[in-house]
């Protein structure tokens, strides 16, 4: 049997323009008198009788190509409308209903066998993936009849440079964007195998040129022209994103698509500009909040400090929850039928349209406490903040305050139990007290960091074994 191992050089997780590179060895195992697994069942393929320990095996071909997959939830999103305005986009193994099937786990790798009929490497082939492939890079075929003797290996090199345009790996319950690279080979009589190895992609400011399609170099330069003549305040972010990842030839020398990402990452979370900001309610301030910055990677901490010295109106407890606010555009939304009224139909967008999450919390009892800090993790699972022209990815600082009521001036007294006793102030709290809640959402943006890290907290595999 033959033996075909994928890996992945420098790991599952890339940025956009980064150049994937894989290493995929073909062996020649001789074959046991052990039975052989075949993954998923052998569909038109049959054992040879005349096989043995000393033969000679073959393989028609092999081509490897990679994917980029989207899901959607149909009753919210319209996916046709999607396949109309990209064309390059198709839909696979559509039932209306596949929001509801199980997926395979984005941390696996998985075999696929095909008819013995079919001899193309085609999207229609790729069985057990849903949705619609938005991306599909050119196939390269890594050879045409190789023959191997046993225990002999030929090793092969993929690369593939990643467009800039392209979208990053994302999940949610309506929508869903992943990258598999797919390695397909075929034998002689048998059915085509394929192998699946997830990789994850990585924007740096979050916002791919969605209305291109192509990374034609003149393209590029027309947009570098156009952003030159935009007003003061968006020239630092129009600029980045066309020159960010992008050099000519004088430039290559500057470094790989990786350093500069990791510069562009390294520039956007050093700036450490303070923030104070006065929490008021309709009685009074209730406390000072101060952080450092308001850009951050993913794994980082954010730190944050509340005052409450100059507090007129006490807080009783507070939580800081990091919350995503995932916004689907009102074109690609399916709309309720004629014969529904206005104001459903409204009322339903409105329901659809912003979809809000919360990930990680942190929480805090702080009455009579003069300051108190915070400090909130940021997962490697979560996706940056990115916006094309489906869906834009924020993120929010939710805090919520439980503050007292201060309706009645005998409040301010029944909190404020104070005993003198020999080991010094005693302070009791009330069975029962007049609150009320206060909310506030503060916007934060999440940009990507070192792929390494990522991959460990995905613990995402990045090598793949198969034996045909």
């Amino acid at each position: 049997m033959i033996e075909i191992q994928a890996k992945l050089l420098r790991g599952p997780v890339y940025f956009v323009q980064e150049t994937v590179q894989c290493l995929i060895t073909l062996k020649n195992i001789p074959r046991t008198n052990e039975n052989i697994s075949t993954p998923n069942g052998l569909i038109g393929g049959q054992k040879n009788t005349s096989d043995n320990n000393n033969s000679v095996e073959r393989i028609c071909w092999a081509n490897v190509q990679l994917h980029c997959f989207c899901t959607v939830d149909e009753s919210l999103i319209d996916c046709r409308r999607i396949i109309e305005e990209n064309l390059d986009s198709k839909l696979i193994n559509h039932n209306g209903n596949y929001m509801k099937n199980n997926y395979t786990k984005r941390n696996s790798i998985a075999l696929e066998t095909y008819s013995s009929n079919d001899t193309s490497f085609h999207e229609s082939l790729v069985r057990g993936e849903r949705g619609i492939i938005i991306y599909a890079s050119k196939p390269k075929i890594l050879f045409c009849d190789l023959q191997l003797e046993p225990q002999q290996s030929q090793t092969f090199i993929y690369t593939e440079t990643l467009p800039s345009n392209l979208n990053p790996s994302y999940s949610s319950n309506r929508l869903k964007y992943y990258y598999k690279l797919c390695i397909g080979a075929q034998r002689i009589g048998s059915p085509i195998y394929l192998l699946k190895i997830p990789i994850r992609l990585l924007t740096i400011d979050g916002f791919p040129s969605s209305s291109s399609t192509t990374t034609n170099p003149d393209q590029r330069t027309l947009n570098g022209t156009v952003n030159e003549k935009d007003d003061d305040d968006n020239k630092s972010l129009t600029s980045t994103n066309s020159t960010s990842l992008t050099f000519d030839d004088e430039s290559k020398d500057c470094g790989t698509s990786l350093d500069i990402a990791l510069h562009r990452i390294e520039y956007l979370v050093g700036h450490r500009i303070p923030h104070n900001f006065n929490i008021t309610s309709s009685f009074g301030r209730v406390a000072k909040f101060f952080i450092f910055k308001t850009v951050y990677r993913l794994g980082e901490d954010i730190i944050g400090l509340f005052d409450f010295t100059e507090g007129l109106v006490k807080c009783i407890r507070y939580s800081v929850i990091l919350q995503s606010e995932e916004k689907i555009s009102e074109h690609y939304l399916v709309h309720s039928s004629s014969s529904s009224s206005s104001t459903t139909t409204s009322t339903t967008a409105k329901k659809s349209k912003i979809n809000l999450t919360n990930h990680t919390r942190f929480h805090e009892c702080c009455l009579n406490m003069n300051h108190s800090p915070m400090i909130l993790p940021i997962p490697f699972t979560l996706t940056p903040s990115f916006a094309n022209d489906l869906i834009s990815l924020k993120w929010n600082l939710h805090f919520s305050f439980v503050i007292e009521n201060n309706n009645q001036k005998s409040t301010n007294t029944s909190i404020n139990l104070c005993t003198e006793t020999e080991d010094g102030r005693q302070t009791l709290a009330p069975r029962q007290l007049q609150v009320q809640v206060m909310t506030w959402d503060f916007p934060i943006k999440i940009v990507a960091t070192y792929p390494a890290h990522v991959a460990k907290g995905f613990q995402m595999a990045s090598i793949g074994t198969l034996n045909i």
